[in-house]
């Protein structure tokens, strides 16, 4: 991507992070979008200024379906926001990252921030890589629990649970 002044402090930065690891992919081509976003399918990075940050996100789960009555919009929301509460989606794994329900996808994507000063292309890998699986255990294992916990189905566990843990010591 060429220099533009009219690009916000530290894009080139973010693009050429995005790109190492989108050749990764074997995606030659990818470049930011206009808003800073590109997409990959399950994931995705979004370069945000104000952070300083190449954010990547990776899919956990959809939301609801188009045309839900408010009330079942409602309780998704609910567990949007238990997602990122220490006592309850806190209490699993985020891997140093955070949990981000996109209203107009429908989708709950768990992302993390990549801080443009510091982080390295093994650094990014490494973390992305991590990101990437970690969801992926959110999707199959703890996103359910969470959202029975959020809506008073179950109780949260007396521990924290990290990755590998069994799923019967939760």
């Amino acid at each position: 991507m060429a220099t533009n002044s009219a690009m916000p402090p530290g894009r080139d930065r973010a693009e050429a992070l995005m790109q190492f690891y989108a050749r990764k992919e074997n995606r030659y081509d990818a470049e930011l979008d206009a808003n800073g976003d590109i997409s990959f399918g399950e994931f995705g990075f979004r370069h945000e200024p104000e952070k300083d940050a190449l954010v990547a996100r990776a899919f956990v789960a959809k939301a609801w379906r188009d045309g839900a009555p408010e009330a079942q919009i409602d309780a998704f929301m609910k567990v949007g926001r238990a997602l990122n509460d220490p006592a309850i989606g806190g209490l699993f794994d985020q891997g140093g990252g955070y949990f981000h329900l996109d209203p107009d996808k429908r989708i709950y994507f768990l992302k993390k921030d990549f801080p443009l000063a510091t982080t390295t292309r093994e650094m990014l890998d490494e973390g992305v890589e991590k990101l990437r699986d970690l969801a992926a255990t959110w999707t199959t294992r703890w996103f359910a629990r969470v959202a029975d916990i959020t809506h008073g189905r179950a109780l949260p566990p007396l521990r924290p649970v990290k990755q590998g843990d069994p799923d019967d010591t939760i």
